[in-house]
């Protein structure tokens, strides 16, 4: 009988003779936790219920990578006015093969993001949302390119951005005015006055 401590296997059929030998194989499938682990160490003895030999030790090196993305988008695709508010959302997945424990730094070049909670497992994902006020500058600006990437302290995402665009009107108005209603001599002045207003 073979005792493995990771697989279950069936008993050796018949007798060995004295320097004789038998050779078993047995299939053991990868787990995610065996990735997670790094590697797989398997211990085993044989024994015929009276004579049991030394255990015997084999460790299998796990070949790991991992991987993070970062999808950033906003609920907006324009703004028009200061004080507008933009929701940024960003989806941080796990692309690689082993699970990351977290929390994920959101690192973005505009404002101050929550991190993203762990763990995740491959392929998993996780949203965190923040909002953004419109300034003048933004307006001014004619648009707002935001970029951001996650990093767990070990791996970190490529980067990915988002503009939003300004809905810019510009207008001017002129108001004009003279300091009086009449003039009845040569030589009189008119003032005028000229009010230019960004409206």
């Amino acid at each position: 009988e073979i005792n493995d401590d990771k697989l279950t296997m069936s008993a050796i059929p018949g007798n060995l003779d004295p320097g004789e030998s038998f050779t078993k194989t047995q299939n053991y499938i990868i787990q995610q936790s065996d990735l997670d682990a790094g590697s797989i160490t398997n211990v085993a003895f044989t024994t015929n219920g009276t004579i049991t030999s030394p255990t015997a030790t084999v460790t299998i090196t796990a070949v790991t990578s991992s991987a993070l993305s970062l999808e950033k988008s906003a609920d907006v695709s324009t703004y028009e006015a200061v004080g507008d508010v933009i929701t940024y959302s960003y989806e941080v997945t796990n692309t690689g093969d082993v699970t990351l424990a977290g929390p994920f730094a959101i690192n973005d070049d505009k404002i101050a993001v929550p991190d993203a909670a762990g763990p995740l497992a491959p392929k998993e994902t996780v949203t965190v949302t923040q909002t953004y006020v419109i300034t003048q500058a933004d307006l001014d600006a004619g648009s707002i390119t935001n970029v951001a990437s996650t990093t767990d302290g070990t791996t970190t995402s490529p980067t990915d951005e988002v503009t939003v665009t300004a809905d810019q009107e510009p207008a001017l108005t002129l108001d004009k005015s003279a300091d009086v209603a009449t003039y009845d001599a040569v030589g009189d002045v008119i003032t005028y006055s000229y009010e230019v207003t960004n409206t």
